[in-house]
Formats: structure tokens, C-alpha cells, sequence
């Protein structure tokens, strides 16, 4: 028989909140700590506390500092490697721990900004943020394309704002990851297929906001090239932060938001609706005027009148005003109805005329030389490498040849000076005799009774003369 479980004790929200608060404060060695790390997400200490987080690989501690504490503290910004000492404590509303900040000491810059501001030293010095190669946004764009993923925030917020205020825009997507490793690939070959496009005017590239590490691959120095060399006017709306990535210095236009990016769209077409609705309000205003002086000159002609029946003697200038009225309202309209006309002929012949076709013709004439050119390199290129085989079908025989013949020579050589060793002499049963260390060739180089010694193929023998025999000269 199975026996039901045994029930856990049971909390209210705040009871288990106020629990493990008492228990991180009870702990001795989190009362007073001292923390190493690099600034990051740093907000706004004007008021009554300070807010930022040390990060270290992949590890965040929130911390907070109140104003008595923060106003004592040295400058820093977010990069900033710092030593951060205070207590831990818990935050009851969100269910986080945090570091109570009461003093911080500078130590240097984190390793992420140091990077951020070489590469945009190096960027800036190569030209890619100057103003004179920034190109003006069309006046009259129609087709707009999105580099983000279609989970974004931001590309959701700006895609609804778009079809709201500029329903008469088109939207193509060019999905890319927008956050981790693969971003900046993903990111840099939106921008390529985006470019490839002739019928665009301009390309947006958008995410929502994050922390300064989640922004980072748009400091990518391949997403900052490909930002730069888009054949398409960029507007870049990368977050809701203060923090610019290098990709918004190199974009025709920064967009602090992507709502913002959505205003920047169209202004001068913006500026002709804006001017045909005010000119709508002003000729109904004075419409409207018109209308009721002449209404109230009828009345007071009425009233004077000494006809028995005005109203009926009248009817006939009513009727008139009526139709006149009707008419004035109508040759309104379609004078309104004209200038739409021809403003939509004007961004029609504008579209015809439109460099970027043009430069779309070349470039794919560009394509077919290029390809021309690679094909005949190719050529080239497997014509040298036959004639390098031909070579070396020649060459290696004749090696190999020249190699035997000198082993041959090398062999004999070896053989002749395997004569000469002593060590080989002394196996066929020669000795070689030395007497303190020096070969003794003459028996005229030994007194009787010296010691000698002898050689041997195996081992030394020591033996004294007894007799010489010297032979004669």
C-alpha cells in the first residue's frame, strides 16, 4: 500500500521572503564583503539611490547604493573594473539578492569597453563614422527592409508603428539572430541580402533594449562594415539605452528608438498630408463661416420682409445657396482629389528616375565581368598546374636516379673507410700498445723494465719489457 507523501511546511509569500532575508543577514561572512568585477547597466544616481551590477563571464550581481554612500564614491562608468564593499542583503519585491554598496575602489576597465573603445578608436581612424559619407533618408520611400528577428520587441514595436502612420509602406524582412555568437554573422548577411535588393530605399536594422553585453554584437567589426557599405541609406534603432554600439555611428542615421525610427520614415510626405489636412481645416473653417453670414443675412431679409409668406418667397435663393454650397464642397474635393493625383505622378516619375535602378543595372553587369574573369582565372589556373605535373613527371625520375647512384658512391666509401678503423683491426687479434698514454711504434721508444699497456679488441693489458729487439735502420 503506497503512503501518501509527506506535506512540506507551508508559507505565505512574505512569511518565506522575510525567512531568507533574516537568513542572508544572519550570516556572518555576507555582512561585510568585498567584490571584484566590471561595471555594468549602470542607471542615473541624480536621486536617492544608485543602481548597476558587477559582471564577471557569465556571473551578475545587482547592487545598489543609497545616496549617503554613492555621493562618496569615485566616477565610474559602466566598463569600469571596480572593488565594491558592502553587506548582502534581499530584495523582497522582485525575489533577488543584491549588494548593498558602501564603498568602491577603481581598479581599471573592464575587458568588454576596453575592446568597444579600441575598435572604435581603429573604426574611427579607417573613416567609417564621418559625417560626409552619411547619405540623407528618401523624401518619399515606399519599400522599407527590416534587418531583426521577428521575436524582437523592437521589430514588433516598430513593424505596428509603420503600418499605422505609413500604411502606404512596404516592409521586408531580412531575419538575423540580433543576441549571442551567431548574431554578427546572421546580422552581416541580412545587411548583404538586403543590399542585394535594387527595389529598396532605405534598410532599418532594429532590436529592443538590453544590457550592454546583449548589444554587443553590433559593435562587431564586420557588423560595422557591412553597416557602412550597405548600397541602402541605414537607419540603426538598436535598443532603448543611452549606450550607443559602433554600428549607430556608422548608419546614415541613429534612431535612439525603434518608435523613433519609425518618425524619421517619410517626413517630407508626413509634411504634404500634414499641409492637405491644415488646408482641409481652414477652407472648412471658412466654409463654414461663409456659410453662416449668408444664413444670417437670409434670416434678417426674412424678417424685413413684408411679404405674408418670406420663407416660401425665399425658398428659391435657399435652394440656390444650397446648391452652391453643395458645389463649393465638391469642386473642393476635387481640386484635393487633382493635387493627389499629381503628387502621386510626381513620386512615380521620382521612382523611374531613381539612381539606385541604375546602379543596380551596373552592378549586376560588374557581376557577369567578375565572373567572367574568376572563370578564366580558373582557366589559367588548372593550365599552370597540368604543366607543374609534366614538370615533376619529368623531375622526380631524374632524382630518384641521381639519389641511387650517389647512395652507391656513399656505400663504398663507407666500405673503404671501415678498412681503416682501428676498432675493426683490433677484432682480428692486433693490439695497439701505448706506454703513459702515448702508441708506441718503435721498440727503440721503450726501456727495458718500463710498463706498457696493450689494447685489446675486449679489455687492456698491462705487462713490463723484458727485452727489445729493435730492428736495424
Amino acid at each position: 500500500m503506497l503512503r501518501p507523501r509527506a506535506r512540506g511546511t507551508e508559507f505565505s509569500v512574505a512569511t518565506l521572503s522575510d525567512y531568507l532575508r533574516k537568513k542572508v543577514l544572519g550570516d556572518e561572512l555576507l555582512r561585510n564583503v568585498r567584490v571584484r568585477g566590471e561595471v555594468t547597466n549602470l542607471r542615473d544616481g541624480r536621486g536617492d539611490s544608485l543602481h548597476f551590477a558587477l559582471k564577471e563571464g557569465n556571473a551578475l550581481l545587482s547592487c545598489v547604493a543609497w545616496a549617503d554612500d554613492h555621493r562618496r564614491f569615485p566616477a565610474f562608468k559602466n566598463g569600469a573594473a571596480i572593488v565594491a564593499s558592502g553587506k548582502v542583503d534581499t530584495f523582497r519585491e522582485r525575489s533577488t539578492y543584491q549588494l548593498q554598496v558602501e564603498h568602491v575602489e577603481l581598479t581599471g576597465v573592464g575587458d568588454i569597453h576596453a575592446l568597444f573603445e579600441e575598435r572604435k578608436r581603429k573604426l574611427a581612424a579607417e573613416g567609417l563614422f564621418d559625417e560626409g559619407r552619411k547619405r540623407r533618408l528618401p523624401p518619399f520611400p515606399f519599400r522599407i527592409g527590416l534587418v531583426s528577428s521577428k521575436h524582437a520587441a523592437g521589430a514588433k514595436d516598430f513593424e505596428k508603428l509603420l503600418r499605422a502612420s505609413r500604411p502606404h509602406v512596404a516592409i521586408v524582412w531580412f531575419e538575423a539572430t540580433m543576441q549571442g555568437a551567431r548574431a554578427p554573422a546572421d546580422i552581416v548577411g541580412a545587411l548583404g541580402r538586403a543590399s542585394a535588393r535594387a527595389d529598396l530605399d532605405a534598410i532599418v536594422v532594429t532590436r529592443g533594449g538590453g544590457s550592454f553585453e546583449d548589444l554587443f554584437p553590433f559593435s562587431d567589426e564586420n557588423v560595422v562594415r557591412a553597416v557602412a557599405r550597405a548600397s541602402h541609406p541605414v537607419i540603426s534603432a538598436v535598443g532603448h539605452t543611452v549606450d550607443q554600439q559602433l554600428s549607430d555611428f556608422a548608419a546614415d542615421v541613429h534612431a535612439d528608438t525603434p518608435s523613433r525610427a519609425v518618425e524619421l520614415i517619410g517626413l517630407e510626405t508626413r509634411r504634404i498630408v500634414e499641409r492637405v489636412r491644415d488646408g482641409l481645416k481652414r477652407v472648412r473653417f471658412q466654409a463654414a463661416r461663409v456659410f453662416e453670414r449668408r444664413q444670417e443675412r437670409l434670416e434678417r431679409a426674412t424678417l424685413r420682409s413684408r411679404l405674408g409668406n418670406p420663407a416660401s418667397a425665399l425658398a428659391p435663393q435657399r435652394q440656390r445657396f444650397e446648391v452652391a454650397s453643395e458645389e463649393l464642397v465638391a469642386a473642393f474635393g476635387r481640386d484635393v482629389l487633382a493635387r493627389r493625383e499629381r503628387i502621386g505622378e510626381l513620386e512615380k516619375r521620382l521612382v523611374r528616375h531613381d539612381p539606385s535602378l541604375r546602379l543596380a543595372a551596373r552592378q549586376r553587369r560588374l557581376e557577369g565581368i567578375v565572373y567572367r574573369l574568376d572563370g578564366a582565372t580558373r582557366a589559367r589556373s588548372h593550365e599552370r598546374a597540368q604543366r607543374v605535373d609534366a614538370v615533376q613527371g619529368r623531375l622526380l625520375p631524374a632524382l630518384r636516379g641521381r639519389l641511387d647512384s650517389s647512395g652507391a658512391r656513399l656505400s663504398l666509401a663507407r666500405a673503404r673507410l671501415d678498412g681503416y678503423d682501428p676498432e675493426a683491426i683490433l677484432q682480428q687479434g692486433y693490439a695497439i700498445v701505448t706506454l703513459d698514454g702515448a702508441i708506441v711504434r718503435d721498440a727503440r721508444q721503450v726501456e727495458v723494465g718500463a710498463a706498457i699497456a696493450a689494447r685489446l679488441a675486449r679489455g687492456t693489458l698491462s705487462a713490463r719489457v723484458e727485452a727489445k729487439e729493435p730492428d736495424g735502420d
